[in-house]
């Protein structure tokens, strides 16, 4: 399957301490995020079979993570994990800023247990619509610059 990414900037190097993790959000066409003048595109190739749908992630451990961030029971906190429940709905007493941040931080969750139970992304749904969040540590390699 070929996928994209749009990015303000040129990527060169995936670390893991920007705001989704080492996780980049892909879509199955080029769409543009930013009020940038200059977009840079990106695909990726994956294998469907190397895809996880949101509703199946399950990991003990993140699951335990997104328990004690949201303060909830670990039922709740699955349910959070495999999109029955959206982080927003753990937003009242937080202005958008931070809900908004709990939401992306759930997302860098979700591409973080697809690469634990041993798949290249997981498909889910945000604002946009279908996107495919794929963890890319140590796969600059994997994506290729659409030169437009």
């Amino acid at each position: 399957m070929k996928l994209y990414h749009t990015s303000p900037e040129k990527i060169e190097k995936i670390t893991t301490n920007g705001q989704f993790g080492d996780c980049l959000f892909f879509a199955s066409k080029p769409y543009k995020m930013t009020a940038a003048s200059t977009v840079f595109i990106y695909t990726i190739n994956i294998d469907e079979a190397e895809i996880i749908d949101v509703s199946d992630l399950y990991d003990d451990e993140i699951i335990s993570e997104i328990a004690e961030r949201f303060d909830v029971d670990e039922d709740e906190a699955e349910r959070i994990l495999d999109g029955r429940a959206s982080a927003w709905d753990h937003a009242d007493d937080l202005d958008g800023e931070e809900a908004a941040e709990n939401d992306w931080w759930m997302q860098a969750q979700q591409g973080k247990c697809a690469a634990k139970m041993g798949k290249q992304a997981v498909e889910s749904t945000d604002e946009q619509g279908a996107v495919w969040i794929v963890p890319m540590s140590n796969r600059e390699k994997d994506l290729k610059e659409v030169i437009n």
